[in-house]
């Protein structure tokens, strides 16, 4: 029997939240959700996911940043991965600037909607080290 690879989604969209759900255990992952910032974190130190997948505006517009440190500060969120999802288009600062160094590092930035088959394949690829 294979353990599951756990995801962890942290999303305001109570929609994305459960669309993606369904996308990601068909794909065979195991999946926690998170409707806020700080139930987010929480989850993440109860279940050290293998792979989260973060919403950068909930609350407020910077929430997504806020957990995004908050789990690379802790031991199990040092080196995985982490992907920042938006529906805002963030290909002008993500792909023209050298983030700085207190920067939290993101594995990718995911523009919302995203199609199933290319989230899977990502997080596939992460996964795998490829």
């Amino acid at each position: 029997m294979t353990i599951k690879k756990k995801i962890l989604l942290i999303d305001d969209d109570k929609d994305f939240l459960f669309a993606t759900k369904l996308i990601l255990e068909k794909g065979g992952y195991e999946v926690f959700m998170a409707e806020d910032g700080k139930t987010g974190v929480e989850v993440w130190k109860s279940i050290a996911p293998d792979l989260a997948i973060i919403d950068m505006m909930m609350e407020t517009w910077g929430e997504g940043f806020s957990v995004l440190n908050k789990i690379r500060a802790t031991d199990t969120g040092k080196e995985t991965p982490l992907f920042m999802l938006s529906a805002v288009d963030l290909q002008g600062p993500y792909n023209s600037f050298e983030p700085p160094p207190e920067f939290p590092k993101v594995n990718k930035v995911l523009h919302k909607p995203i199609k199933a088959d290319d989230l899977l394949r990502m997080i596939a690829q992460e996964l795998s080290g490829k």
